[in-house]
Formats: structure tokens, sequence, C-alpha cells
């Protein structure tokens, strides 16, 4: 397929003896903005923590660049963003961060002009995490999924908890990331965001359908 990034080929995926996925094939675009919609206990986070390199699948492949891939390097080359934030509570944003960034000079990188700067982390790098509000972990959650640039951006529900002009910051951060050709993979109960998106699919069933 040209100008794809990403293939996940027949995915079984599930709980104990619940199949959740079945057969799933799906594949993603080079420099797209990919939109996943689904009523709720659809299979949406099942299916992004999959998609991620996070949760074990029963059978199926990946391919990234046309190549196989397991698990591992599959969470090398995506910056996942699950519905609940995985911040160590206990921490400043700053050491949050410097986990995921590996370091202070590329922490500083995002910091001059990049992702943390335009989404304004810098003024809260040393409070803890969990005197924050439930919008500014979800901002801190996207920086430390934005570090090194991944290829890929897989985002569940990232406009959740987030004001107006958060989500503004966000999706023209979004948008220039997919220019530069990056690839984004999101889910949205909101349709004002969809006008960010290239495709949009639907999952039922444990299938993803295109929706027209």
């Amino acid at each position: 397929m040209e100008n794809t990034i990403y293939q996940a080929v027949d995915i079984t995926a599930g709980y104990g003896s619940k199949v959740v996925l079945k057969d799933l094939s799906f594949h993603l675009k080079k420099g797209s903005c990919t939109l996943i919609i689904g009523a709720n206990g659809s299979g949406k986070s099942t299916l992004f923590s999959v998609l991620a390199g996070i949760k074990r699948i029963r059978s199926g492949r990946f391919l990234l660049d046309g190549k196989e891939v397991g698990a591992r390097q599959l969470q090398k080359q995506i910056g996942y963003v699950p519905q609940e934030n995985p911040l160590f509570p206990e921490l400043t944003v700053k050491d949050n961060l410097l986990l995921w960034y590996g370091g202070k000079e590329a922490l500083q990188k995002g910091m001059d002009g990049g992702i943390i700067e335009r989404l304004r982390l810098k003024e809260i790098l040393k409070k803890r995490v969990d005197t924050l509000s439930g919008g500014m972990q979800r901002r801190v959650c996207i920086g430390c999924a934005m570090a090194g640039n991944p290829k890929i951006l897989i985002m569940d529900e990232p406009g959740a908890a987030l004001d107006l002009e958060c989500k503004e910051i966000l999706y023209t951060c979004l948008r220039d990331y997919c220019k530069a050709g990056g690839t984004v993979l999101m889910s949205s109960h909101e349709k004002a965001d969809w006008e960010l998106v290239d495709e949009i699919y639907l999952l039922k069933d444990g299938k993803l359908a295109q929706n027209s």
C-alpha cells in the first residue's frame, strides 16, 4: 500500500476467554491523522494499547515501513497517550518529563521552542503531578508521548479534560507534526475534533470499517 507507514495484520486480542479484537487488519498512511470511533465498550482502548505495543496479542503481526516488528520495536517508534495518564504523581512535572526524554539535554530541546514550551509546561516544571488539574496532567502526558519526536502518535481521547484554548494549542501541534511527516491515530467523542482528521474508522464487533 502506497505511503503506508504502519500495518496491523489479522490481529486477535482479548482478556481471558473474551475476544475483543478478531482478525483485525488496519493501516496508517505517513503524515495522516486518523480517527477511531465506536461505542463505549467497543474496544477502542484495547485496540490502542495493542497498536502501541503495550498489550500482548493472541495472533497477528505488525509492520513498520514494510518490515515486521515486535512489541518492543513498536514502543520505541510510537508515542502513546492512554486514557489514564501514566505519570508518577509523587514526582514533579520535570522529573516525569526527564524519564521520557532521557536526559537534560534532550529535555532542553523540547523546552526551547519545542513541544514542552508549546504545551505551556515550562511554567509548571517544579510542581508535583498530584497537585495539577486533570487538564494539566493531560498536557504533561502528551508532552511525554512526544519525547524524541516519534514516528507515530497513538492518542486515546487526547483532548479529554483540556479547555478550549489548550485544545487549540494541541491541534496546532498535531497539524505541524503531521506536516513534518508524523502520523497520528486518535479517538474522540467530540465531533468538533473530527475536523483535524483525514480518515475515520468505526470499531464494531472487533472489526474496523471506514466511516463515510
